[in-house]
């Protein structure tokens, strides 16, 4: 019998049991936010999630034989698959991207730890392409708390707003339609400062990516005379993204200089999604692009050592 223990931060007792139940403590505000905004549908989303996610979990385990402590991240990556959903989504198709991030991302990279990508990005992405849903118009929050037609039937067509038109407050806590669990950028900041004051998540990433995502919108404001940088940082879902899939133990384990280099990355591709589209995948492409591009390199340099040091021996 296989048994894995994943330990992410080295020489410290942080490893992937601590990290995951801190992350989805940091998650909680985030959900009940999105059920005081959506209502019942949402919590029975999160719920559907989470528990599908941890049932997938359980099984694939099971029948593989390979025994691994329990933690929350099956309960956090279900809750963050919801979370990235639109409020109208039906139980099915969530099921399919639960399905998708345990079983194929998760479970057939070799299980907890070994992902190359965030189960639930991966989860979520795939709802993206089988299940081409309207990304851009949601229900309104606040409005038919206790509509639970939706989660058999899908959305109801609702039409798009401008979010130019929302006050600031409003964009601030989340106020205005959105994914279920993205719109609430307060409650978002707050769980990424949680994760870094309990050395679950190092300051430097989030840092590095607000910082250089921040300085390139203004320089595209200027260019293009517009006051858009403010609206784009709270609305488009790029806080959801630095801090849940940046922080992720296992695409990102970089320490340093890498690290800050990888979150640069990963804002760049976000400053360049801004240009063409919105959406679900202004969050999910610029971190998948990010994960494979530093695993190819991360890849590439552990040939390349190999190489050197066969090599060395050969010589002497």
């Amino acid at each position: 019998m296989i048994v894995r223990q994943g330990a992410p931060f080295i020489k410290t007792e942080r490893n992937l049991t601590y990290i995951s139940a801190i992350r989805l403590l940091s998650l909680l505000p985030v959900i009940v936010a999105a059920v005081v905004f959506y209502g019942l549908r949402a919590l029975i989303l999160i719920a559907f999630c989470s528990v599908m996610f941890f049932a997938f979990d359980e099984f694939c385990t099971a029948i593989k034989h390979v025994h691994q402590p329990r933690d929350m991240s099956s309960f956090f990556n279900g809750a963050l698959i919801a979370l990235m959903l639109p409020p109208d989504t039906p139980l099915y198709i969530a099921f399919t991207g639960v399905l998708f991030g345990s079983v194929i991302v998760r479970q057939l990279s070799g299980g907890r730890g070994s992902e190359f990508i965030c189960p639930a990005a991966g989860g979520r992405i795939f709802i993206r392409i089988i299940f081409p849903m309207n990304e851009t118009s949601f229900a309104f929050p606040t409005e038919d708390r206790f509509a639970l037609r939706s989660l058999i039937f899908g959305s109801q067509g609702f039409e798009g707003v401008d979010i130019k038109s929302f006050h600031l407050f409003e964009l601030v806590v989340g106020k205005y339609p959105s994914f279920i669990g993205m719109s609430c950028a307060l409650l978002i900041t707050a769980g990424m400062i949680y994760m870094i004051v309990k050395k679950a998540y190092r300051f430097y990433v989030p840092l590095a990516y607000t910082v250089s995502l921040v300085i390139l919108l203004i320089i595209k404001d200027s260019v293009y005379h517009t006051d858009n940088a403010l609206v784009y940082i709270l609305t488009s879902g790029v806080l959801f993204q630095v801090a849940y899939l940046l922080s992720d133990e296992s695409s990102f384990l970089a320490f340093g200089p890498m690290a800050i280099l990888e979150a640069v990355m990963c804002a760049a591709l976000s400053f360049l999604m801004s240009f063409k589209t919105n959406g679900i995948d202004v969050v999910l492409v610029p971190y998948i692009l990010t994960a494979v591009l530093t695993g190819v390199i991360k890849y590439a340099g552990t040939i390349m050592k190999a190489y050197t040091e066969d090599k060395l021996r050969a010589e002497s």
